[in-house]
């Protein structure tokens, strides 16, 4: 490596730029863009190493040069790691038979070895960097950490060959770290690997079956080094103490506080020791600490410096305005931006099977928030802190079990931990700070120390509360809680017919109590004793004015206060509760809060008498039938519809099996099934059959959920949310009664809140954490000790991913395994012109026909309008073909002219310095073309119309954004037909371009679909086909939707579908143009970045009483939405023929689309 000097010599005594730094870029961005890994350059980009990006942003060749120029090279980038150069290495001096106690290095630069890269990351090898006056590098030597015999052990194992005569670089260590990424991959069991063990040993030469070992025993005492460990706790049986610090001792053979013995009977005689109850307690220091010492994680701990930002959009939490607040109240610890910000998670969970006998196990899990999105919340950045054993939940006991993770906290935030960074090689002292808890409902009392039982349960409102126990139900309601969140203009709280009898709002909202305000009521508290003696300890006022059961543990973390969010609200288990509701309600099921104790208590509070139940007459003690519950008919339809239904092939599971027909019933949907069910079908099953106003209200909590799940929030349309979603639960009051509103139909108006203040849902909610105890759940092999079993198998996980890091593609690993419906994204290297840049990959044979002379000018014609290179083109065309032509004309002239003047311009040398891949263009495609029946692109599985039509998913759905000459972008809709590959073949070059050939919907004037603006749906006519012929896009420009007919009769609607768009779960958008990550899927659906929310507006017809089916009066309408799709129209003559308006109820919510030209 030569002399860098000028990277920091960039201006001359005069303030120019000096000639050796002008050079020099030259040289880096010739030297970073001549490599092949994606890793390095990846789409014509690469990381821009000036002062300001600090290879944290990827730019093209001009934005780099222009950034380094201006502003120069970031501090101490002398080798260029983040752009392919191999890291400086220590050259050992001593022979391996000699001591490898204190060896001298010297430093070399090496090639890429991975075994030895691994074995350097795992035992905390570094260099640091300094700079000398003249400006060159200074290697600063720093001494190995950990056992130094074991260190050399693992090195010789990775130099030594497995067998005589194998290749270079199959060592006893690579050997070993495939065998147990194996194990871990497809969760062998200890004996069937020891059989591959032995018949590996068997199959080798006498003499070099000693280089590996003999079982699994040795394995794992061989790659003991790889590990991070644990400790294990004895606990008392009660829960109540823990025997940690000065108590580990085998001394304290009791409990100082239930006095229960601590070790089992029988075995203490024997000096056995073995404890009734443990706790295993996997330290999150060295787990943090391997974070940054690998270098294949070093170099995203600090990602979140590019979203903190002022951009409207939110994509991680280091852009809201939590993770700010904790920078602005902590500066020091913010001034380093390695310092970690962690999140807590725990939930019981039973490692046996459903039908086993009760069975509670308690992980606790920390996560880091310093990764960006794509690794944020994977498995593998989801650390296991500690293992709670069952039988029995902690409660509010698990403060005690908490004990060593909270004391760990507290010294990572006063003294840190000096850590290497391989990334910048160098030490630091590492800082970490906590900024939430996330768990479900009642975990959250556990948790906080607020009960969530009773009356005081909601955390936002404690004493302010004004939820009430219903005499007859024997419950808690929410019921008319929420008019006191309007504006004090709005007219419900006027309103005293529909909500309370005789009631009016006049008080305000209660005041949302701040860190400091609530840690003055914990100072409050008495200290109590956890255990069997905390059961008879209550707090005084518990129930009447507070609902705290105990001095939270956290609170002895000295930033807790502070925290704009200390435990979060999870919205997977609120949404899935607040759906249940709803659709057993609307089904009228056995789990309905419609029942006969519901209409008794409606009859108490409620002015709706032709809900009560009659005393008297035939229908005596029957309740009458409610406008917002399907009867028979209708339910069967829902259910035949819900079993009918197809989605996308990894969009959503297989909802169909929860259906019962002969009851007309649907049950046991899991909490991903309420999620699509909740965002995306609610609308669509019950439209038709439930009044408008009760299924507008509905619809509201849909779109509520859809946009604060959305993986892109705006702050702007959280505040919006926050109105609206308290006058649809005021909507909401006016219809159900008062048992259908418990604590998860109050606390969606405190989602907003927290959704602007901590960000996207997907960092806070319980999905991926469920994940993550579903694997711990597959790691019990021993069920008489499932938790030792856990934490066995867990460390040999991490062993495995670690591992995994460094062997990516060669072998599948858990690093690099390829996600579902991910192949060949973002693969695609430069070779000349964009347009032939493909991505994707084809599934199955292909098929080879010719095209027709239509097909093939369609096609050309498309791919030159799509070329990015040829705009200049395009616009001397214009220039020269279309001056003083209308768009319409000008479209016209170019659908026609394009191609042949093209041809002309470039295979008659009109124009001088053609590139070959322009000649290979004009001379356009052959025509022969393969065809295929499936495809891979964009994160989608796409299937042909034909291919799919008997398939359990539907994956033939293509919708594209195009343009249609005005300023606005239009959805065009459409059903793949086929999946054609072009061969492009010029004077030296032979290219491919995939096309989609879909028939699309027609669009207005020719009335093929009708977008619903307010509630975000589109429904399409299927016989009404685009009447031009554009049948080609790119596959790359596809993305994907489904299409499903309504479950009603309705006589308006027959014939037509329903769009529904999905995401590719995969893709994770950035803002500010960043570049689309790409990693495992989220397993959880997100719509599409969701329109802004539009400011709640009076409309008076919703507040009116109308009549009901029965002829009684009441709060809601018996209105339904009107919409004549069957009208019949006669064909257009012209394209400026007028256009008749649908006849609907709500044209002013009704978009017609425009068609489109050839360019979409």
């Amino acid at each position: 490596m030569g002399d860098r000097s000028w990277m920091y010599h960039r201006l001359d005594g005069n303030g120019c730029y000096t000639d050796e730094f002008i050079i020099g870029v030259e040289s880096f961005l010739d030297y970073a863009f001549s490599q092949s890994n994606p890793e390095f350059c990846c789409r014509n980009r690469i990381k821009c190493p000036c002062s300001k990006c600090m290879n944290q942003e990827w730019h093209r060749r001009v934005t780099v040069q222009c950034h380094l120029t201006e502003k120069g090279f970031m501090n101490g980038y002398i080798v260029w790691l983040a752009h392919g150069q191999q890291p400086l290495r220590r050259r050992q001096r001593h022979q391996w038979g000699e001591s490898s106690s204190a060896a001298p290095f010297v430093m070399e630069e090496q090639g890429n070895d991975p075994i030895r890269d691994m074995v350097m990351d795992a035992n905390l090898h570094g260099t640091e960097y300094d700079m000398n006056e003249q400006g060159s590098e200074e290697p600063i030597f720093e001494e190995a950490m950990g056992d130094a015999k074991e260190f050399f052990d693992l090195l010789q194992a990775a130099n030594t060959p497995l067998y005589d005569g194998c290749d270079a670089g199959d060592t006893v260590l690579k050997w070993m770290s495939h065998f147990m990424n194996a194990k871990t991959l497809y969760n062998m069991s200890v004996g069937s690997w020891d059989y591959m063990l032995k018949c590996t040993r068997r199959w080798m030469k006498p003499e070099d079956r000693d280089k590996i070992p003999k079982d699994f025993y040795s394995a794992k005492k061989m790659m003991r080094r790889f590990s991070l460990g644990y400790k294990k706790y004895d606990v008392c049986v009660n829960n109540c103490f823990l025997y940690y610090g000065e108590y580990e001792n085998k001394n304290y053979i009791a409990c100082p506080i239930c006095g229960e013995p601590r070790y089992k009977q029988g075995h203490v005689q024997q000096n056995q020791h073995i404890p009734r109850k443990s706790l295993w307690y996997l330290p999150i220091t060295p787990r943090l600490k391997r974070l940054y010492m690998c270098r294949k994680t070093a170099e995203h701990m600090t990602w979140h410096l590019t979203c903190r930002g002022e951009s409207e959009k939110i994509v991680h939490p280091a852009g809201a305005e939590a993770w700010k607040h904790f920078d602005r109240t902590y500066p020091d610890f913010a001034s380093d931006p390695r310092n970690v910000r962690l999140g807590l998670c725990t939930d019981g969970f039973t490692p046996f099977g459903h039908t086993s006998a009760p069975y509670s196990c308690w992980p606790v899990f920390v996560t880091v928030y310093n990764l960006p999105p794509a690794m944020c919340m994977k498995p593998e950045s989801i650390f296991l802190s500690l293992i709670i054993q069952g039988p029995q939940s902690p409660g509010k006991n698990i403060d005690v079990m908490l004990r060593p993770l909270i004391d760990e906290l507290k010294e990572l935030w006063y003294n840190g931990v000096k850590t290497y960074d391989s990334f910048r090689h160098e030490h630091f002292i590492m800082r970490a700070a906590l900024m939430w808890t996330i768990t479900d409902f009642p975990g959250y009392g556990m948790l906080s120390g607020w009960s969530t039982h009773g009356r005081l349960s909601c955390p936002y409102c404690q004493e302010n509360s004004k939820a009430f126990h219903l005499p007859n139900g024997r419950k808690i309601s929410f019921f008319d809680c929420h008019r006191q969140f309007l504006p004090p203009d709005h007219p419900f709280r006027r309103n005293r017919n529909d909500f309370k009898k005789g009631h009016v709002e006049n008080l305000a909202p209660p005041e949302r109590l701040s860190g400091d305000d609530i840690h003055r009521q914990i100072l409050q508290l008495p200290e109590i004793l956890f255990g069997k003696p905390s059961q008879r300890q209550v707090i005084e006022g518990f129930g009447h004015w507070h609902n705290w059961v105990k001095r939270s543990i956290f609170w002895e973390l000295p930033y807790w206060s502070t925290n704009l969010i200390r435990h979060n609200l999870d919205v997977m288990h609120c949404e899935k509760i607040f759906f249940d509701n709803i659709f057993h309600t609307v089904m009228d099921d056995p789990l309905t809060k419609d029942n006969l104790k519901a209409r008794m208590d409606m009859e108490l509070y409620c002015n709706r008498p032709s809900l009560c139940i009659p005393e008297t007459g035939s229908n005596a003690g029957k309740k009458p039938n409610a406008t917002y519950v399907l009867n028979r008919e209708q339910r069967k339809s829902v259910c035949q519809w819900l079993k009918n239904l197809r989605f996308p092939d990894g969009f959503a599971s297989n909802i169909s099996r929860c259906v019962n027909m002969q009851d007309a019933k649907v049950s046991g949907m899991k909490s991903h099934d309420c999620h699509i069910f909740m965002q995306s079908l609610l609308p669509i099953a019950f439209r038709d059959f439930l009044p408008k106003q009760v299924w507008e209200a509905l619809t509201e909590i849909s779109e509520f959920f859809r946009a604060l799940c959305s993986p892109t929030i705006r702050v702007t349309d959280m505040e919006i949310w926050h109105g609206k979603i308290v006058e649809t639960i005021c909507q909401l009051e006016r219809i159900f009664p008062p048992s259908f509103f418990d604590s998860m139909e109050h606390l969606p108006i405190h989602l907003p809140y927290e959704a602007k203040v901590g960000g996207p849902v997907q960092f806070r909610w319980m999905y991926p954490f469920e994940r993550r105890m579903h694997g711990l759940k597959s790691f019990v092999k021993n069920k008489g000790r499932p938790e030792g079993s856990i934490c066995e198998n867990y460390i040999m996980s991490e062993i495995s991913y670690f591992i995994s890091l460094y062997f990516q593609g060669e072998v599948e690993t858990r690093g690099d395994r390829i996600p579902r419906n991910l192949v060949g994204l973002g693969l695609s290297v430069n070779i000349g012109l964009s347009i032939f840049n493909n991505h994707g990959k084809p599934i199955g044979s292909l098929q080879q026909r010719v095209l027709t002379t239509e097909e093939r000018n369609a096609a050309m014609y498309y791919v030159l309008m799509n070329c990015e290179e040829l705009k200049g083109w395009i616009e001397v065309f214009e220039e020269e073909e279309c001056s003083n032509l209308t768009p319409q004309q000008i479209q016209m002239k170019r659908s026609n002219y394009l191609v042949p003047w093209f041809q002309k311009s470039v295979l008659h040398d009109e124009f001088e310095g053609i590139d070959d891949h322009l000649i290979c263009l004009a001379h356009g495609p052959s025509w022969i073309v393969s065809c295929y029946k499936s495809f891979w692109v964009n994160g989608f599985r796409f299937h042909t119309a034909s291919y799919g039509q008997n398939k359990r998913t539907m994956n033939s759905g293509v919708y594209i954004t195009g343009t249609t000459g005005t300023e606005s972008d239009l959805d065009f809709y459409g059903l793949l037909q086929e999946v054609i590959e072009l061969q492009y073949v010029g004077p030296r070059h032979r290219q491919t371009v995939v096309l989609f050939k879909c028939d699309w919907y027609e669009i207005p004037p020719a009335r093929g679909i009708v977008v619903d603006r307010k509630h975000r749906l589109v429904d399409i006519n299927p016989n009404r086909k685009l009447r031009t012929y554009e049948p080609f896009i790119l596959a790359s420009q596809a993305k994907q939707v489904y299409y499903t007919p309504y479950p009603s009769h309705n006589s308006n609607r027959k014939g037509w579908l329903a769009a529904l768009k999905s995401r590719a779960k995969s893709i994770i958008e950035m803002p500010d143009e960043q570049e689309d990550q790409y990693d495992e899927p989220e397993p959880i659906f997100q719509d599409d970045d969701p329109l802004p929310p539009q400011p709640t507006e009076m409309d008076v017809s919703l507040y009116q009483p109308i009549q009901h089916t029965d002829g009684t009066v009441s709060a809601i309408n018996v209105e339904f939405e009107d919409v004549n799709y069957d009208r019949e129209f006669e064909e257009e003559e012209e394209e400026e023929e007028e256009f008749e308006d649908y006849s609907t109820s709500e044209e002013d919510n009704i978009e017609y689309v425009s068609e489109s030209d050839s360019s979409d």
